[in-house]
């Protein structure tokens, strides 16, 4: 909800700059009989201005200066983006070799169960035997 209210008091702002700076606006508003046609006359406005807006902002993304500045962006971003790969791949080798190690001891440790096991499993049988040849 805080950032709805920073939305609506941003655009309320903005709509109000607007007003101010645009004096046929408030001349044509301010003859307007009812909001029908005060709301037209806005959105008659607000397109011709944007239309204008728009091509400003065309002609300032196609400028030099802005082609060099996106061109050093670029090349800023492609080198944020090794070093953070480079980073991540060390990251993932720690892990790696931190997994490793732990199956390693996990394997030893698994060996060591497995043969009590067997120990257990060859006295068993061996009882076993017994239990049957004196039932025999």
């Amino acid at each position: 909800m805080k950032k709805l209210s920073l939305l609506i008091g941003t655009l309320g702002g903005a709509m109000a700059g607007y007003l101010f700076s645009n004096q046929k606006l408030r001349k044509d508003l301010a003859e307007a009989k009812d909001a029908e046609t005060a709301a037209r006359l806005l959105g008659k406005h607000l397109q011709q201005d944007g239309k204008k807006l728009a091509a400003q902002a065309q002609e300032f993304v196609e400028s030099d200066e802005v082609q060099k500045n996106w061109k050093k962006a670029k090349i800023y971003a492609q080198d944020t983006f090794e070093v953070a790969r480079k980073e991540l791949t060390k990251l993932v080798n720690r892990a790696e070799e931190a997994t490793a190690d732990a199956a390693g001891e996990a394997g030893s440790s698994a060996r060591k169960v497995a043969k009590k096991v067997a120990r257990k499993a060859k006295i068993t049988a061996r009882r076993m035997q017994t239990k049957v040849r004196k039932l025999l």
